[in-house]
């Protein structure tokens, strides 16, 4: 099994995924009903669903191309956005550590949001 590039960036994906659900235990504290059902259900949906793609590639069983587009750029939209309605809530709370947390989670969304981004044009590429 060689390793590839899309290979790299699906770990990279699932690795700030996890690190962004760790956050997000530890800095739990938004208000809006919107920005805690979105940001939950993104990071926990993609982390099921990036086992399951990178289950997938180690047992030689790749998912189709079109699929592994939609949820690229599916979850790069949802990152992107979650990180942008975390940041939104937190940007005027008092500086806490939990505020600190909150805004690292927030700015590691962004990033796996573009890195979703640039997964889907390797990807288109490829």
């Amino acid at each position: 099994m060689a390793i590839n590039r899309l290979s790299v960036v699906k770990f990279l994906e699932l690795a700030l995924t996890l690190c962004c659900v760790a956050l997000h235990y530890k800095s739990l504290g938004e208000t809006s009903e919107l920005t805690i059902m979105l940001v939950s259900g993104t990071f926990v949906g993609y982390t099921i669903i990036l086992i399951g793609l990178f289950a997938g590639y180690l047992i030689s069983n790749p998912i189709n191309k079109k699929l592994d587009l939609f949820f690229s750029l599916l979850g790069c939209a949802m990152f992107i956005a979650s990180g942008v309605l975390i940041l939104e809530a937190w940007e005027s709370g008092f500086k806490t550590e939990r505020r600190r947390l909150a805004i690292s989670k927030g700015s590691l969304a962004i990033i796996n949001g573009v890195l979703f981004f640039f997964d889907s044009v390797f990807t288109f590429r490829d």
